[in-house]
């Protein structure tokens, strides 16, 4: 059982997590919403950017969503010539996805200001705390694996 101090300290965590993603995320979220976009086309810009020529299911396997969660964004991100889908090349039953050039700029200026956030955070703690941070979030990332 978790004891009342614990649990204020982990209310704690719940509560600044919480307030650290909604302010890195609110700003690419206004630029998206004034595209009409939401933060799932940013995650698919961001993850086909990082994975130039990864396949529809790879991307799904990614970022571990129903292939009818990815559908419509993914779609639409083709429809406003932001990604590519071309046939692979040895079996045209796969779609390889790219960055079109104004795809690629979208994501940079998107993702740009989130390292910049980071940049400007980690500047105020020392490597050893930044170090940590990257720790529990790499946990985190992996919490159904743990005991």
């Amino acid at each position: 059982m978790v004891d009342l101090k614990r649990r204020q300290q982990l209310n704690e965590a719940l509560e600044l997590m919480h307030f650290g993603f909604r302010k890195m995320i609110e700003k690419p979220d206004q630029l998206l919403a004034k595209r009409g976009m939401g933060r799932m086309h940013h995650r698919l810009l961001y993850f086909i950017g990082r994975n130039e020529g990864l396949s529809v299911s790879e991307l799904n396997e990614v970022l571990q969503i129903s292939k009818q969660a990815l559908h419509r964004p993914l779609q639409q991100l083709i429809a406003r010539e932001l990604v590519s889908s071309t046939a692979d090349e040895t079996d045209g039953r796969i779609r390889r996805l790219h960055l079109t050039r104004k795809g690629r700029a979208l994501e940079t200026r998107l993702s740009r200001m989130q390292r910049n956030q980071f940049r400007r955070v980690f500047a105020q703690v020392s490597k050893r705390e930044e170090r940590a941070w990257r720790e529990v979030m790499r946990l985190l990332g992996q919490s159904d694996r743990l005991p």
